[in-house]
């Protein structure tokens, strides 16, 4: 179905090059039936044809003065770009092209809170992209899993892989492995490697516009919407993203969890393909590919952050207190300053140290307290749930959490 919609949109990128050749010849063909009929008509008629187009000349002149006058137009949403750059400027054009065309094809929504949140996203991870781009996100309104980023940093998202990804480091993840794409020019490098020529000359076989331009720019088009990157493009793009992510601050644990969600859709529906990591059979390898590096760096991998999963939260229920972990209940006392006071401090352990990735034996008892690995987390408090029985609803709310995500190894 994806690479269908695929086909669907780049046919749709050749076509108006060509009705604008039907257009032109059926022009020719009135320019000379209108000759004909002239030579009958009486001279009368002639003069006020001739009033006529030089009424509708001066107003074409006054149209084009006014634009010149003007900045630049945004189109159906799409904004124009320019830069001082030659080689930046082409690729603004380029991208502006393949927007526009995929902008009539595919509906964007203007939800301002998923668009501010994309914007906010983007703007933390752009510092950390080789070449200043002027980059834009926009919101296409499908139930479609997919995300992908144009010549020119023009940066499309799809409301349902929005709503497949949890957190702000997932869509991070996402954005940080397309920006990578169009930052490094993969989808131009591609297009010229296939037509043999460099880009400069891709360039201008795109912009041009000869019989050749909307078939490249189609090519362009299709390998960012469907990913059609080599296997060498996509790697690069996760080690650059996933550097990316790392110093914007945001988790990197979120690209395995990204990976992992996608393997698990895919064991769901086989048949199903997603733009941004459809080459699944290597999914595996790319995955253990941003483990390792994870691991070189020494960065734990903590699963819970990106998932938004393990939430404590402190409530109060008439004279009882209560501590919870994903809503279930793991402490409970009575509602009183030293319980309040207690209940902070196990809160604050379990924030830190309580992991998707702990084994049973990393919770553990030493002489009635409990510990999370060598961290003490909870002793024994008269009128409180005691650390054995804490333990068992850790367990419990760990294997909850585990099983809304599971596809993930999380011992390894």
């Amino acid at each position: 179905m994806k690479k269908f919609i695929a086909l669907l949109l780049i046919i749709s990128l050749i076509l108006p090059f060509d009705s604008d050749s039907a257009e032109a010849a059926r022009k020719r063909s009135r320019r000379k039936k209108s000759s004909a009929k002239t030579q009958t008509q009486t001279q009368e008629q002639t003069q006020s044809q001739s009033q006529q187009e030089e009424s509708q000349t001066q107003t074409q002149n006054q149209n084009q003065n006014q634009e010149q006058s003007q900045p630049p137009k945004i189109k159906d949403g799409i904004r124009k770009k320019t830069s001082s750059d030659p080689e930046l400027n082409k690729e603004y054009q380029i991208g502006y092209r393949a927007a526009s065309q995929i902008e009539e094809k595919w509906p964007l929504t203007s939800d301002p809170a998923i668009t501010s949140r994309l914007e906010m996203i983007l703007n933390r991870l752009e510092p950390y992209m080789q070449r200043r781009i002027q980059w834009d996100v926009k919101l296409v309104k499908t139930e479609a899993m997919n995300a992908f980023c144009l010549p020119g940093g023009y940066i499309f998202f799809t409301t349902g892989i929005i709503d497949a990804l949890t957190t702000d480091s997932e869509i991070a993840a996402v954005m940080a492995h397309e920006m990578i794409h169009a930052d490094r020019k993969h989808s131009l490098r591609m297009a010229a490697e296939s037509q043999k020529v460099n880009l400069a000359a891709l360039a201008v076989m795109i912009l041009g516009g000869g019989a050749i331009a909307p078939i490249v720019l189609a090519q362009v088009a299709q390998v960012a919407i469907t990913s059609g990157y080599t296997m060498e493009l996509e790697k690069e793009a996760d080690r650059l993203g996933l550097d990316a992510l790392i110093r914007s601050g945001y988790s990197p644990t979120g690209m395995i969890t990204l990976f992992e969600k996608f393997m698990s859709e895919e064991y769901r529906q086989p048949l199903v393909e997603y733009g941004i990591y459809m080459n699944h059979p290597d999914s595996p390898q790319r995955l253990a590919a941003a483990v390792k590096t994870l691991h070189d760096r020494k960065i734990n991998i903590e699963r819970k952050y990106p998932l938004g999963l393990l939430r404590t939260a402190i409530n109060q229920t008439g004279n009882k207190l209560s501590l919870t972990v994903d809503k279930t209940p793991v402490v409970t006392g009575v509602n009183n300053p030293e319980s309040k006071a207690a209940l902070e401090r196990i809160k604050t352990s379990l924030d830190k140290y309580l992991q998707l990735e702990l084994a049973p034996y990393d919770l553990h008892l030493v002489n009635g307290a409990l510990y999370i690995g060598n961290n003490f987390t909870a002793g024994i408090i008269p009128g409180m749930t005691q650390p054995e029985e804490i333990r068992k609803n850790l367990l419990k709310a760990i294997n909850l959490a585990r099983a809304k995500h599971p596809t993930s190894k999380f011992f390894k």
